[in-house]
């Protein structure tokens, strides 16, 4: 049971380690309100690890809104993280009352930062599926985005 726990948590650290360019841009997701989501991703897992990393930026040409919540099929319950280094810990915490989206600015959840925890995955991400991911704004309302799997960064 230790090993499959430290292999998660390596599997995630891994996931959530420094930036690197995006492989492929998909095609941006319009929303209403002037919202745009871009670059939407997922790690992809390894069996037996039922934690992800997910990410993406919120373009905002409208008025500020905040995204308040996450879920997937797919996941029992996905949170919005953010991430600072002390010294050489990691730490992460959830983004209490929502991500706020500041109007005419983008908000970008990147490798290395803030980030979607997927928790209690129901079957591994495997590289070039696509995640159905729910998005709850407070403004734009409920909308659905679709995360390609990517392998790790």
């Amino acid at each position: 049971m230790k090993n499959l726990i430290a292999c998660a948590l390596l599997a995630f650290a891994s996931a959530c380690g420094p930036a690197q360019a995006p492989r492929t841009q998909p095609a941006a997701q319009v929303l209403p309100e002037g919202l745009e989501v871009r670059d939407a991703w997922a790690a992809a897992t390894p069996g037996g690890v039922d934690v992800a990393a997910g990410y993406l930026s919120i373009a905002n040409g409208g008025p500020a809104d905040s995204l308040l919540s996450v879920s997937s099929p797919r996941a029992a319950s996905v949170t919005i993280h953010e991430m600072s280094m002390n010294g050489d810990i990691m730490r992460m915490r959830n983004v209490e009352g929502g991500l706020a989206i500041p109007a005419q600015r983008m908000v970008t959840l990147a490798p290395g930062g803030g980030h979607l925890m997927f928790v209690g995955v129901s079957a591994p991400f495997v590289v070039s599926e696509e995640i159905p991911v729910t998005l709850t704004f407070a403004n734009a309302g409920v909308r659905e985005v679709m995360f390609p799997v990517r392998a790790g960064r």
